[in-house]
């Protein structure tokens, strides 16, 4: 989503409902940091907000190893964050690592990641649909709004009937099409141009600006479920 903010797609999409907009993404997130810095923000705001959620790769995680000192000299966004950081796809926050991590602790990191990992997207997928249902309730109980979807990852393949069972609460109005809309990946089946990279091009980001298709889809979606205010 912050390729899209950038790109002034949530100005357009705040425009269609009269809205002020505001952009809290950051690129290389993971989805634990979506849900709590959305929640994080809907206390804090004294405004009635729609949250709009374009959630990243299941396998994605943070670490709180972020450190603050006077000469690291954290901007008023990082002091917001926290410790917080995904040490494999936010590079951006290196200078601030505790001094006990380095580069190697991040392979080996991820090295222990995969072996977990191995059997339990399920698992990890139920954790995932729960901490969703919790925000979706916790926001409308307090006056605010949310539209989930899943932005590239493919998660259901290989699912068995069983397994596809014990997520069947997705079907909630508030996540797009039981978060299987993949929104970049239909986003490249419209044309909509893509930025260079080196991930297959079908999964690459879109082009900032260019994101006329996905605001008439999500409108449509908001305006067809009421979930604007």
């Amino acid at each position: 989503m912050h390729s899209y903010a950038v790109g002034n797609g949530h100005v357009d999409l705040a425009e269609r409902f009269n809205a002020v907009p505001v952009d809290i993404s950051i690129s290389g997130s993971a989805n634990s940091r979506i849900l709590r810095t959305t929640l994080k923000h809907s206390y804090e705001t004294d405004l009635p907000t729609l949250y709009v959620l374009g959630l990243t790769f299941i396998s994605r995680e943070e670490l709180p190893i972020c450190r603050y000192e006077p000469a690291v000299d954290p901007t008023e966004q990082e002091i917001w964050e926290g410790a917080w950081t995904n040490p494999q796809n936010q590079l951006f926050g290196k200078s601030r690592w505790i001094a006990e991590w380095n580069n190697y602790d991040t392979k080996q990191w991820i090295i222990f990641r995969e072996k977990y990992e191995t059997n339990s997207l399920v698992d990890r997928l139920e954790n995932l649909m729960y901490q969703m249902l919790a925000m979706i309730d916790s926001l409308t109980h307090r006056g605010h709004s949310c539209i989930i979807f899943q932005q590239a990852d493919e998660w259901w393949h290989g699912f068995s009937d069983a397994q596809l069972e014990r997520l069947q609460l997705l079907n909630n109005s508030s996540i797009v099409d039981m978060f299987k809309w993949c929104s970049i990946r239909w986003q490249h089946l419209q044309g909509v141009p893509y930025t260079d990279g080196d991930s297959p091009i079908n999964i690459r980001h879109r082009e900032p600006g260019e994101h006329k298709i996905l605001n008439d889809y999500l409108e449509d979606y908001i305006r067809r479920y009421e979930l604007h205010l």
